[in-house]
């Protein structure tokens, strides 16, 4: 074999991955895609989740199957997804608090700054701050006070590990609660309308069939407006309690392992967007109380960073946030 077709060889053997995966992004998804979710099933992740899966399975005519894996923070299906094979066929439906779990945790079996990461944003919103209805606390500045006179009585339920931006706040306040870990929003506002927690932060639907049910009072709203479908609660910063710096939001989106091809990714992300431009999907989410956010992969991954830096510079100042 001479000079020239030595280098022709090499030169196709060379090329052969880059057309393997072109190839593998021109026929994805050629089999069933697993979505695990990290929550128990019922609550606006799950639900959000099962929206994308059905797309998915009404467009590619593929099998879509959903696998839900609560526990941990949503640490346990975090795992399982940063562990599987990165070639987009095993994906997980998470809030944007994945992305600083193991900020949080020491223990996590995975770095969730950098081993799982999102490509798509299906929803956002803000939360209320939800009280059972036997609390005797009408607004926050009665919240506050009540806490600060029962130290360590105030039982916070959590979808499954608490808000650090809620937490956040409890600390600059100087309060003292106990959190009671669930494994999804739909147990936690189970337990609020139960009376088995004081306190949870739901979205809008949840918050407002506790209100309906006579249970739950909502005290506070926690995205800089007050919330189109509940305009007579009043935002945190404006509930008159010395956080008027305070803005959080919590979206729901999508998460792969990291070496995922670029070109599937980005395939991922577009289904993301077209998903929730569909009327069907878009009038559920806003029935739900919550809004889409169209996002390309590289914004959703420099806003996790954003969040990321603002855990862990309060983390740093002590600022003790689980």
């Amino acid at each position: 074999m001479n000079r020239l077709s030595h280098f022709l060889v090499a030169l196709l053997l060379g090329s052969l991955p880059t057309l393997a995966l072109a190839q593998g992004a021109a026929n994805f998804p050629n089999k069933s895609i697993r979505i695990v979710v990290g929550f128990g099933p019922g609550g606006p992740t799950d639900i959000f989740g099962r929206l994308y899966a059905s797309h998915l399975e009404r467009k590619y005519k593929q099998p879509i199957i959903v696998d839900n894996r609560p526990g941990a923070g949503q640490l346990v299906g975090a795992d399982l997804v940063a562990k599987s094979a990165p070639d987009g066929y095993t994906l997980m439906a998470s809030t944007n608090t994945l992305g600083f779990e193991s900020l949080l945790n020491k223990d996590s079996p995975l770095d969730t700054t950098k081993d799982i990461l999102p490509f798509g944003i299906i929803a956002g919103s803000g939360l209320f701050i939800g009280v059972h209805s036997s609390l005797p606390v009408k607004n926050m500045a009665e919240f506050i006070a009540w806490v600060r006179a029962n130290p360590g009585k105030l039982n916070v339920g959590t979808a499954g590990a608490p808000v650090s931006e809620f937490e956040g706040l409890r600390d600059k306040m100087g309060l003292n609660w106990v959190n009671v870990n669930y494994k999804g929003g739909a147990a936690a506002m189970t337990a609020l309308m139960a009376g088995e927690v004081h306190m949870y932060t739901p979205d809008l639907n949840q918050g407002l069939a506790g209100v309906k049910e006579g249970r739950v009072r909502l005290l506070s709203y926690s995205e800089g407006q007050r919330h189109p479908g509940a305009p007579d609660v009043p935002t945190v910063a404006e509930s008159g309690i010395g956080a008027t710096d305070f803005r959080m939001q919590i979206w729901l989106g999508m998460f792969a392992p990291p070496s995922v091809p670029a070109d599937i990714i980005n395939k991922l992300n577009a289904d993301v967007n077209e998903m929730a431009a569909a009327q069907d999907a878009l009038s559920r989410i806003n029935a739900m109380g919550w809004r889409t956010i169209p996002s390309n992969v590289e914004t959703i991954r420099r806003n996790l960073v954003a969040t990321n830096e603002q855990i862990a510079a309060l983390l740093a100042k002590g600022v003790k946030l689980r």
